[in-house]
């Protein structure tokens, strides 16, 4: 069972992260869609290159285009760096893939990119720090990367953002209850993540490589139950105050549900549980309820979503 170290972002200043780096490089990726962003990563980007830009090696936008030309997105992140890669998802072709959409699926595309082009035998000589670009510019420092990129180069495989949110309604009354809901070595841990939902996260080469990736909403907590049950370094890095566009309820109850289904189908994978008697795992998610005129209403949405193998087996 591995216990999870806790951190304050204030503990890796930029001297001391200098000072721990040792010639190992740091990959800062964000991961945008379409022009969703294209406001904030300017602002991103143009912050870290001007505060902490001697210790980050590449940044890296993981971009899934809407249309088939240069979107704003693109151009503004190559205007706050010139040298800023631009990945773009949708041209990736990975063997074991093909174009399925979904963050997980695109932040394992740009793994596999990263491998191919700038891994060069040694996977522990590459810290990659995954960002997600739709953070409000207020809250957003370069404190991420230090507190996230730090704790890797300490010794950790894994280091995951933790913080304070003023909604977080995902994390607070489905993900946190769910997790606690049954008790197992493996797992038992879970608790420990402040935030186990966050998209900030970093880790070694061979801790990316090593992991399932989820398609969709399971990313966060597949990989949080594979760095448990594996012999994984584990971090929580708390980034103080937080907060990012939030979503509708339909959009929560997708979310919830996809979570839900990873957690299970996870313990199921690990031989924590087991189902009987014809009770199997759905995709689909359906629910009835009464509109604010009084009619009645039904949802139903194909959530299925694929666990690929690590990356390990197919470089």
């Amino acid at each position: 069972m591995n216990d999870i170290k806790h951190y304050e972002s204030l503990d890796y200043s930029l001297g001391r992260v200098r000072s721990i780096k040792n010639g190992r490089k740091l990959f800062v990726v964000f991961s945008t869609f379409g022009l969703r962003e294209s406001e904030l990563i300017y602002h991103k980007i143009s912050l870290l290159k001007n505060e902490i830009g001697d210790i980050i090696d590449k940044f890296i936008l993981s971009h899934r285009r809407q249309t088939g030309v240069e979107e704003l997105t693109e151009i503004q992140a190559k205007k706050a760096d010139k040298n800023t890669e631009i990945m773009i998802c949708n041209n990736i072709k990975v063997p074991d893939m093909s174009d399925e959409p979904g963050k997980g699926a695109d932040m394992r595309r740009c793994m596999y990119h990263i491998n191919n082009v700038y891994n060069a035998g040694n996977t522990d000589d590459i810290v990659v720090i995954f960002l997600d670009a739709d953070v409000v510019s207020k809250y957003f420092g370069s404190h991420f990367v230090l507190g996230l990129a730090g704790a890797v180069l300490d010794g950790h495989d894994f280091a995951k953002a933790s913080f304070w949110r003023g909604m977080g309604r995902v994390k607070k009354y489905m993900a946190q209850p769910l997790f606690s809901s049954i008790d197992h070595p493996v797992i038992r841990q879970l608790m420990d993540f402040a935030y186990p939902l966050s998209g900030e996260v970093s880790g070694t080469m061979t801790f990316f490589n090593s992991v399932h990736f989820w398609q969709m909403y399971g990313v966060e907590t597949g990989m949080n139950i594979d760095a448990l049950a594996g012999d994984f370094s584990i971090a929580d890095v708390n980034l103080g105050f937080y907060d990012h566009a939030h979503k509708d309820d339909k959009a929560i109850q997708k979310m919830s549900f996809g979570i839900i289904r990873t957690f299970l189908m996870q313990l199921q994978d690990y031989g924590i549980i087991e189902l009987k008697n014809g009770a199997r795992l759905n995709d689909i998610f359906k629910a009835s309820y009464i509109d604010e005129y009084g009619k009645r209403q039904r949802l139903e949405f194909d959530l299925s979503e694929k666990k690929y193998q690590p990356l390990k087996n197919i470089i």
